[in-house]
């Protein structure tokens, strides 16, 4: 069943609101599960939406182009935790 424009909108702005969340708070690295505790999305979507976010770093580094920050990640004790990194 499609999705209306205003559901695809929402999930789009998702990356977003996940990259401004680890750039307002780039002193600590956050697992999904506490990225969707303090935005209210769900740990899947952020999970997806980070996987996204790395792509898109990926394909811009390869292109050569400069971002103004990038999502660096970590896996402690099998959790991956993720922060905004300015550029």
């Amino acid at each position: 069943m499609p999705i209306d424009a205003a559901e695809f909108d929402a999930y789009k702005d998702v990356g977003t609101i996940i990259a401004q969340f680890l750039c307002r708070n780039s002193d600590k690295g956050y697992s999904a599960k506490e990225i969707a505790q303090a935005t209210g999305i769900s740990e899947a979507i952020v999970n997806n939406s980070m996987l996204k976010l790395g792509l898109s770093d990926l394909a811009s580094a390869i292109a050569g182009r400069k971002k103004k920050f990038r999502i660096d990640d970590v896996a402690v004790n099998g959790i991956t935790y993720y922060r905004c990194i300015p550029q």
